[in-house]
């Protein structure tokens, strides 16, 4: 009996020997882990780069002077000024004017300069970011004629020259000019860095509106550029609450069916003259001076 327990001892004992020596040979674990005060250290540690600067945000009516920058096709040929005397006479501020509309402005162009890809031969063009940054208040419209959406490229051309024909005007066709006009408002709220900015646009006339009902097209030229082309402008306005100047009412009437030549709004058939500049800008008036804020 005593030989048993004896033998048990001993085979107990050899194993507690074999445990401890199993033990001993064992990787540690998380030997390959950082240790808990490293990550806490790591945690807490002061970060390696620059905190980014402040920005003061200046209120408008603070400044004696704003910027007006305007940036549009040949619609907007000689308002800027009208605007800006409007501007100075309501608000009794220095108005700076920096004119750029271009002939044929397609909103792309400047989705392109304010997105950094433009590497066309405007200086004008590649300057927007810089006006941008400094203008307190924009105006601001492109026409669709470069924003192609591919899957429905269309075939109108009821607000892109004088053949007045519509073949497909679906919606759809202004898809990617909404998506560029919504990218040019983020990245001029991205340019004046929290600063408060008057953005306005407007949509737009149409100065054919006898050429349209002389040749039997006037329904569905209205419907293609009094609808669906304005409802993109007023869509990508809407997305960041920016103001639309009712151009199209102003100068085509409320039910889009008057010709402008008729009403003495235009100097040569379609670009307006001195009282078709003053309607367009009494429209922008009318919208106010509240800054957009992002």
């Amino acid at each position: 009996m005593r030989s048993q327990k004896k033998s048990r001892w001993m085979i107990s004992y050899l194993l507690l020997i074999l445990m401890f020596l199993v033990a001993a040979c064992s990787p540690v674990s998380g030997a390959d882990e950082q240790p808990v005060l490293d990550q806490e250290l790591a945690a807490t540690a002061e970060p390696t780069s620059e905190p980014l600067p402040t920005v003061d945000i200046i209120p408008l009516e603070e400044l004696e002077e704003w910027d007006l920058l305007w940036i549009s096709d040949s619609s907007g040929w000689d308002v800027a000024d009208v605007y800006a005397a409007m501007i100075a006479e309501d608000t009794g501020k220095i108005i700076n004017v920096h004119d750029k509309w271009i002939g044929g402005l397609p909103a792309a162009l400047i989705f392109q300069s304010l997105t950094g890809v433009y590497d066309g031969p405007s200086m004008t063009i590649d300057q927007m970011p810089e006006l941008v940054a400094e203008a307190e208040i924009i105006v601001f419209y492109g026409n669709p004629s470069e924003s192609i959406n591919e899957s429905r490229p269309g075939d109108w051309e009821c607000t892109s020259g004088y053949g007045s024909y519509v073949v497909d005007c679906d919606p759809e066709i202004f898809r990617v000019y909404v998506e560029h006009l919504e990218a040019i408002y983020q990245k001029m709220f991205e340019l004046r860095a929290g600063q408060p900015t008057i953005i306005r646009t407007y949509d737009a006339y149409n100065p054919r509106i006898n050429i349209f009902k002389e040749k039997g097209v006037y329904e569905d030229c209205r419907q293609c550029w009094g609808i669906n082309y304005n409802a993109a402008i007023h869509q990508a306005a809407a997305a960041f609450d920016i103001p639309v100047a009712n151009v199209a009412e102003a100068w085509n009437g409320p039910n889009w069916d008057t010709d402008p030549n008729d009403l003495g709004y235009t100097k040569d058939g379609e670009h307006p003259n001195e009282l078709g500049a003053q309607v367009i800008a009494q429209a922008l008036r009318d919208l106010g001076y509240e800054p957009v804020l992002p």
